[in-house]
């Protein structure tokens, strides 16, 4: 199912990756939105939204350039094994 939401995952100056991704539809703004992370590579990035409903889109940003965020980060969600 596809929600449209906020889904931005960057590499932060720290050189770790982070994503914001809303808590529901049509979530945009910092305050109805989660952070993920770090996470070592983007590789491990995709492999958390995969965990979570599919945003409708995402931005993604390489540069290295954005700083990491502030606000608290939420830890990956682990899917238990059988």
């Amino acid at each position: 199912m596809s929600l449209s939401r906020r889904c931005d995952i960057w590499l932060a100056t720290d050189k770790q990756w982070y994503m914001v991704l809303g808590n529901k539809e049509y979530a945009y703004d910092d305050h109805e939105c989660t952070t993920y992370g770090p996470f070592a590579t983007e590789e491990d990035v995709e492999k958390e939204l995969d965990r979570h409903s599919n945003p409708g889109g995402s931005t993604t940003d390489r540069s290295g350039r954005i700083p990491p965020p502030t606000q608290p980060k939420s830890k990956p969600i682990r899917r238990k094994r059988k």
